[in-house]
């Protein structure tokens, strides 16, 4: 059994709205098929649109607080610079520690800068540091309260200290604490 143009042609005219409900199936299932191999990349694409605007979200919300944030970093940041020492000023410096000696009553065997800060306009492999340590040699002799004080007035006084070591020793008069401390330096 073979089937003709004619024969063809007239099965159509015949039942019009079959040949032209088949001829529609075949049209959809070959979009179908064609359009299948895409849906992964649509999907990829998809998921790479979504996180970005999910991003822009995040990044809307977290920014309605900026300016005040800013603000805020900035102040912290001038409260800090006021607590530290600059480097170039070590009269200055030393007059800092001369404070300290009057006002607890500990007397200085020794004071001196351990390492020389350094020089500012350098040559040096990255970023320039925003804050450097001026390294101090401190020895004191005093009483036990002078000495506690002492220590006190460093840990809260103007100046950011961070004490790298110290040893104390009784002496009989009293006692002697050996102290090498930073503190906190603007070039």
């Amino acid at each position: 059994m073979s089937i003709d143009s004619k024969t063809l042609v007239a099965g159509i005219k015949k039942y019009p709205v079959v040949a032209v409900s088949g001829l529609i199936a075949v049209g959809l299932l070959m979009a179908l098929y064609f359009r299948g191999g895409k849906i992964d990349e649509q999907q990829i694409e998809l998921a790479r649109v979504s996180a970005e605007s999910e991003r822009y979200r995040s990044n809307i919300s977290n920014s309605a607080q900026l300016q005040e944030q800013l603000a805020f970093l900035i102040q912290a940041n001038d409260a800090v610079k006021n607590r530290a020492m600059d480097i170039e000023g070590l009269a200055q410096n030393l007059q800092y520690f001369y404070r300290l000696e009057l006002e607890t009553g500990v007397k200085y065997s020794d004071l001196r800068p351990a390492a020389k800060p350094p020089v500012r306009g350098a040559v040096t492999k990255g970023p320039a540091p925003v804050y450097v340590p001026l390294n101090y040699i401190v020895n004191v002799q005093g009483d036990f309260p002078q000495i506690i004080l002492f220590l006190r007035r460093l840990e809260q006084g103007v100046y950011f200290c961070r004490v790298n070591s110290a040893v104390a020793s009784n002496t009989g008069t009293g006692l002697t604490l050996n102290l090498n401390l930073d503190l906190l330096g603007i070039p």
